[in-house]
Order: structure tokens, then C-alpha cells, then sequence
């Protein structure tokens, strides 16, 4: 390959996916793919920010890979940032450098005003997410391998092969780090290229080329699928619901694509929903009444709330959300929803009847909201005797995943005034006499 074709090849990937290589923070490792990325943004004229991440993972070599790059960027008069991230060792190593490097990235990025955090990534790399996401059981998401950008994130090189990479450090005569650890079998990715890539390559030349470009096509149609599926897809405070006469109108494959979509949604960054789970998500609609949930990857609960909808949310690590002092004109955002309170001249009964809005005895003040808890209690209006708050609302049919995270409105002694949506307090009633009234209305963070 002639020196001037693969910069061309790089900037043609680039004008397709509208990738902007003027300047960059680029990744660089050390190693032969970003060293050819940061070669062929210079050589196009950019003007990039090199970061290297040093997790420390090797001794001396980790420190020699740094101090290779330092003196490459020197060469190339290019910027160089040297960061240091300690991980310890453990499961999912791997994935958990990527992520800390990313996140790295992203802070030092928005830190120098870049817009771009440009990766070595290959049309090999492609080919092996492919080959090990097939291998997991996924959908066309998985079948589409890395995206070639995805917000800050772009990928110049996921357009050409590892051959050509190596062929033009070759013809430029410029020397790399090899990381002994991508030549063991000790990590799956290492073992589908050390091993498989290559028989495939032997049985079908130009096989990792062929895979990312079937790739491409799959990204292509899984953008018309899920412009399709994204219909019915909704975002209600902190969950993403599929209401279920909506998806029940799609064809199987859509609802596939629905559940695939709403999953992703919530952590983009996460691997694709493998096809078991996302079948055991549908079959949380079967069964009749209840509600019926399903831990997935991510910390994601998906919840089969029957003959309604199959709601998505992440869990938070803990349930207590604190609470909040409600002020008259002011707003208050918790837990995926916003409250405005406000004093109006006098209470109107035809408002007061809206689910969303509550009519409260100023005095009793001041309220603040929290989480619904157990043993609280409420005196509903015409009931004549008390009852627990989840109760009165599992007797209005609120899912069993949602009790405990819907608010409830507290006085000023601790009394529960309104859950939200649902039932007011007898005690804290107001009608047209009373001259000092709080009004609440609350919505759902979309």
C-alpha cells in the first residue's frame, strides 16, 4: 500500500460517518493501531491532544509504554497527556480499564474543550465483537459491533483492516509497543483473534474486512427497525415503558427490537441484551395479573406490570431518597418527579379533582415529600378510619415495583397529607372557607 492511500482510505471513513479529525484527543496506547491513528490525523493536517492511560498493570513496561509515547508525541509535535489509573486485580479486568478509560477521556476532553475523543479501533475489532456477541446470543444490535461513532466517541479507523494498519507503520518505518498480554489466551477477545480470526481468514480471505462491512449493513437495518419500535416506546420519569397495547400491535421481531431499544436507553454503553433475556423480559407479560420483575445486566430492573405495560428502570443503590422541604412558589425536582407549589386566592373544586393536583391546609405546613414507606399511614377522604399507604395503593392497583417509589406529601408532625397521584388526607382537607390553601401539582420527569 502507498503511503498516501491509507491517510485517503482514514479520511473517506471519516467524511462518511461525518467524523471530525481536526482536532482530537486521541487514545493512544502505544501499540500499533492508535500509533497509525495519531500518524494519519497528523498526516491529514489535524491537530490533535494525545491522551495515555497508564493503569499500571505491568511494572516497567507500563512505564516504558508511556515514555514511548511521550517521545512520539515530541517527534510529531503533538501535545501529550499522561494520566495514571491504579486497578487492582479481579474479574472483568479488561472491561473495567475500558470503562475507567473512557471515563478518563471524557474528563480530560471536556477539560481542553475538545470535542472528539478519537480510538485505534479496527475493522478487525469489529469483526471480533461481532463473532463474540453471535457467540453470547444477540440481536442485529450485537450483529452491528462497534458503532463507528457514538457522542464524543469516534472510531477513524473502523474502516480499514489490521493488515493495512501494519502495512503503513511498515512503510512509514515506525516502530510500536506490543503488549505480550493481547498474545494470551487468558481473555476471550484475545483467543477469538489469536485463534479464530485467523481460520476464518484462511478459509475466506479478507474475512474481518467482509464481517464489518456485513456489520454496516446490519447498523443499517437495525436503525429502520428501531425507528419502527421506537414508536411505542415511552420515557415517564426515570423508567422507559412499553405500554402493552402498543408493543402487543408490533410483529414478534419488533417487540424484540422494542425491548432491545428501551434496554439501551438506560445504559447505552452496555453490552447488547443477549436474546434469552430479552425473551424472558416479553414473558414477564404472560401470567395474567401482577406484576413480575426481572434483574437484568447494569443494574436494570425490567417489570412485567400485567395487561398494562413492561416498564425498565435502574435501580438506585439505595431507596431512601431523602426528602425535601416544599416551599410556596417554589418547585421541587425528587425522585423522577417535580412538584410546584404555589398559594392560590381560594380553593377551586373542579382543579382539586385532578389526579395530579392537591389542595392542602396551609397551616399544617411546612410539607415535605419523601418515598413512601412501610407503616405509614393515611386517613383517606370519606373512608372514616385509616389504612396503610401501600395499601391504599396496591386497592388502586399501583404496580408492586412502584409502591415504594412513589412520593408521599408529610406535614409538618410527620402526618402523610397526599400520596401522590392517589389519596388525600381527611385531615388535611380544604374546601371554600378556608382562606390560606396550598396547592401541589407534581409530573413525571420526561
Amino acid at each position: 500500500m502507498r503511503l498516501a492511500r491509507f491517510p485517503d482510505k482514514v479520511l473517506l471513513t471519516a467524511k462518511r460517518y461525518g467524523m471530525d479529525l481536526g482536532r482530537p484527543l486521541v487514545l493512544v496506547s502505544g501499540g500499533p493501531d492508535s500509533v497509525a491513528l495519531l500518524r494519519v490525523v497528523v498526516a491529514l493536517g489535524g491537530e490533535p491532544v494525545v491522551l495515555h492511560v497508564d493503569h499500571g498493570l505491568r511494572g516497567e513496561e507500563s512505564r516504558e509504554d508511556a515514555e514511548f509515547v511521550r517521545e512520539l508525541c515530541r517527534g510529531l509535535h503533538v501535545r501529550c497527556e499522561v494520566r495514571r489509573l491504579r486497578l487492582d486485580e479481579g474479574s472483568n479486568l479488561q472491561e473495567r480499564a475500558r470503562d475507567e478509560r473512557y471515563g478518563l477521556a471524557e474528563e480530560v476532553a471536556t477539560g481542553m474543550g475538545l470535542g472528539v475523543v478519537a480510538t485505534g479501533h479496527t475493522a478487525d475489532d469489529v469483526a471480533e465483537t461481532v463473532l463474540m456477541n453471535l457467540a453470547r446470543g444477540t440481536g442485529l444490535r450485537g450483529l452491528s459491533g462497534i458503532p463507528p461513532v457514538r457522542g464524543k466517541v469516534q472510531r477513524p479507523l473502523i474502516g480499514s483492516t489490521r493488515t493495512e494498519v501494519l502495512d503503513y507503520l511498515r512503510e512509514l518505518e515506525q516502530p510500536y509497543r506490543t503488549d505480550p498480554t493481547n498474545l494470551t489466551g487468558k481473555y476471550a477477545r484475545n483467543r477469538v483473534r489469536l485463534e479464530m480470526l485467523p481460520v476464518l481468514e484462511e478459509l475466506y480471505p479478507g474475512a474481518a474486512g467482509n464481517i464489518a462491512r456485513a456489520a454496516s449493513l446490519f447498523r443499517e437495518d437495525l436503525e429502520v427497525l428501531e425507528g419502527l419500535a421506537i414508536r411505542v416506546l415511552e420515557r415517564r420519569g426515570e423508567e422507559v415503558v412499553l405500554p402493552l397495547d402498543g408493543l402487543m400491535e408490533l410483529p414478534s421481531a419488533l417487540q424484540r427490537h422494542a425491548v432491545r431499544l428501551a434496554y439501551a436507553t438506560l445504559v447505552p454503553d452496555a453490552a447488547p441484551l443477549p436474546s434469552h433475556l430479552v425473551d424472558a423480559v416479553l414473558g414477564l407479560l404472560e401470567g395474567g395479573e401482577g406484576t413480575r420483575t426481572w434483574d437484568l445486566p447494569g443494574g436494570v430492573i425490567a417489570s412485567g406490570r400485567a395487561g398494562k405495560e413492561l416498564a425498565f428502570y435502574t435501580e438506585p443503590r439505595s431507596m431512601d431518597y431523602g426528602q425535601e422541604e416544599i416551599r410556596a412558589g417554589g418547585t421541587v425536582t425528587f425522585g423522577g418527579w417535580r412538584i410546584s407549589a404555589r398559594e392560590p386566592s381560594g380553593y377551586d373544586p373542579v382543579d382539586a379533582a385532578r389526579p395530579e393536583v392537591a389542595y392542602l391546609d396551609a397551616g399544617k405546613g411546612p410539607y415535605v415529600v419523601r418515598m413512601a414507606r412501610e407503616g405509614d399511614i393515611i386517613r383517606p377522604l370519606g373512608l372514616g378510619g385509616t389504612k396503610k399507604v401501600l395499601r391504599a395503593m396496591m386497592d388502586r392497583k399501583v404496580p408492586s415495583d412502584l409502591r415504594r417509589r412513589t412520593p408521599v406529601v408529610v406535614d409538618r408532625q410527620g402526618k402523610i397529607a397526599w400520596i401522590v397521584l392517589g389519596e388525600l388526607d381527611e385531615h388535611h382537607k380544604v374546601d371554600e372557607r378556608m382562606e390560606k390553601v396550598l396547592k401541589l401539582e407534581v409530573a413525571r420527569i420526561s
